[in-house]
């Protein structure tokens, strides 16, 4: 083990190389079994989990037949809605303001903690206090994973309301006239959402 920021960071090595699938990627089992583990008894979002297999899976992806088609940059869950809100994002480097936009709609919609799983690391983002942390070998041969517990503090920081650059850049008009956003603060919960193709034809 090494300490980052007094902060233990073991090392995990899955048991067997993550399953793949023709439409997307869903979880080792050894990190699967070890969330399930964590995570008992709390209610779960995955905000890119339509290949979740517990939890509520939203995804912007309907072939992955998540509960809920909506974007990770914007989830249509009211404030602190979820225990705990988990992001396994595609693996690409995003830019510092995607993944701070990120991080904030997660920390909004969680009421005590955020999961990261992704190859690089976050340092304390959007506010957000690191627990624990594991670096993941998922098989031979393969980019290693960061697998971080973030605690959610009490003065969250409000999610971003303007995007400059990123995916979510596409709600901006919306953003802009709350009324006519199709996203409301509903409750957690199973939902259809506008078709994605169509989001971006008409932003």
């Amino acid at each position: 083990m090494r300490q980052v920021r007094n902060v233990e960071v073991s090392t995990l090595v899955c048991s067997r190389p993550p399953r793949c699938r023709s439409n997307g990627w869903s979880f080792p089992k050894t990190i699967e079994d070890l969330l399930r583990s964590e995570l008992a008894g709390k209610s779960v979002l995955h905000l890119f989990g339509g290949l979740a297999r517990f939890g509520v899976r939203m995804d912007i992806d309907p072939t992955t037949r998540p509960d809920v088609i909506g974007d990770a940059w914007l989830p249509p869950f009211a404030r602190s809605s979820f225990d705990v809100a988990v992001l396994d994002p595609p693996y690409v480097r995003f830019s510092a303001q995607m993944t701070m936009a990120l991080c904030c709609q997660a920390a909004h919609v969680a009421r005590e903690q955020v999961i990261w799983f992704s190859t690089f690391w976050l340092d304390h983002p959007a506010r957000l206090r690191l627990r624990k942390a594991y670096a993941v070998v998922v098989g031979r041969n393969a980019t290693m994973r960061c697998l971080q517990f973030f605690d959610v503090p009490e003065n969250k920081m409000e999610p971003m309301r303007k995007f400059s650059r990123g995916p979510a850049i596409k709600y901006n008009r919306w953003l802009q006239n709350p009324r006519i956003l199709p996203f409301g603060e509903s409750a957690p919960g199973p939902a259809i959402l506008e078709d994605p193709a169509t989001l971006e034809d008409i932003a």
